[in-house]
């Protein structure tokens, strides 16, 4: 039995499949299984994991004749067909390091109580671009230099600090985590669409401890686009965030103050994306259950969404006369960063 199950859960990514798959391959840590999975790709996806398949003994795939509708039910469906103790979910769009099981591998070997341990994530642009580390981002959310270098983290204290905030692990393919955990906490909700990762790495943390190395190790892909469409023309992210806010308030109740800290945070992501929101009926609806929420963490909510549309109104204006792009460039000036930027 291997060491590492590897799971690659694929859909519609064949323009990346070759590097994933080669950064995969060349790992320099040996005992490892490849479990290739497709979501009922309508690019030539499955030909390249076939042959990739058909190269080495140790590699397997599953394909799906219809989409399943969520990665978490092929996250899932991947773990039930791993034989190993230790999983690496490496999406199909990302790559690593040669020595990325290397360097995390023995974390969990030393440390039964380890049930996550992840490498420092480069973000990178569809054409290979090193756009920049996530440690800046980290570093802007939380305030924090903590990822400047490696560490061992009790995991409810992670969920008190971190998690209740925003989830600091940038994606799956950075970590490792014990099979036994996963089972153990349920596995992943499939009914979650965004943040399905956050709320198995919160239910995960609540019994296991975090392990983190701060070499440059994972490269995370971003379609900055599409992932900006989905989280901010779609009211159910937040209810998703409600939930896993929930989930670590009822298991650490002593972290009340912070739970109610961190709604107030979420109402202010939420009032911010109203302009930008799909107005359907299942959106309306969704949205005044959230308003209705977050009025009890939040003062004063109707008149800050009446001034968030208003400047979203003064926004577009200033866009239809050509002054919004040089007044972008001034706030980045003024207040460098990556938050800044866009």
């Amino acid at each position: 039995m291997a060491l590492v199950s590897v799971i690659v859960p694929n859909y519609n990514h064949a323009r990346f499949l070759e590097k994933r798959l080669a950064s995969i391959a060349n790992q320099s840590f040996r005992d490892f299984e490849v479990i290739l999975l497709d979501d009922a790709s309508s690019d030539n996806s499955r030909e390249i994991l076939i042959d990739w398949c058909k190269q080495h003994k140790n590699w397997q795939y599953h394909f799906n004749e219809t989409n399943s509708g969520s990665p978490f039910i092929q996250w899932n469906k991947g773990i039930a067909l791993a034989s190993a103790p230790f999983i690496w979910i490496a999406e199909s769009d990302d790559y690593c390091e040669s020595n990325f099981l290397e360097k995390l591998v023995p974390l969990l070997q030393k440390n039964a109580q380890m049930g996550i341990v992840y490498g420092q994530s480069l973000l990178v642009d569809e054409q290979d671009k090193l756009l920049y580390s996530y440690k800046e981002n980290l570093e802007f959310i939380y305030k924090s230099k903590d990822w400047d270098k490696d560490f061992t983290k009790n995991g409810q204290l992670a969920c008190r600090e971190w998690l209740l905030h925003h989830n600091p692990i940038p994606n799956a393919s950075g970590i490792l985590f014990r099979k036994e955990a996963y089972l153990k906490v349920g596995q992943a909700d499939p009914k979650m669409r965004l943040n399905g990762d956050w709320h198995l790495y919160a239910k995960i943390l609540l019994q296991y401890d975090l392990g983190f190395m701060a070499e440059d190790l994972n490269y995370f892909r971003v379609h900055q686009a599409t992932q900006r469409s989905k989280s901010i023309r779609n009211a159910s992210v937040y209810r998703e965030l409600i939930e896993i806010n929930s989930l670590i308030r009822k298991a650490i109740p002593e972290a009340t103050a912070e739970a109610n800290q961190a709604l107030d945070e979420f109402a202010n992501w939420w009032i911010g994306n109203l302009p930008y929101h799909a107005w359907t009926k299942e959106n309306w609806q969704l949205n005044q259950e959230l308003f209705r929420f977050f009025s009890a963490y939040k003062n004063n909510l109707a008149y800050r969404i009446f001034l968030t549309f208003l400047i979203s109104y003064l926004r577009d204006f200033l866009n239809a006369i050509g002054l919004l792009k040089p007044l972008k460039k001034l706030r980045s000036q003024l207040f460098p960063g990556k938050y800044w930027d866009k």
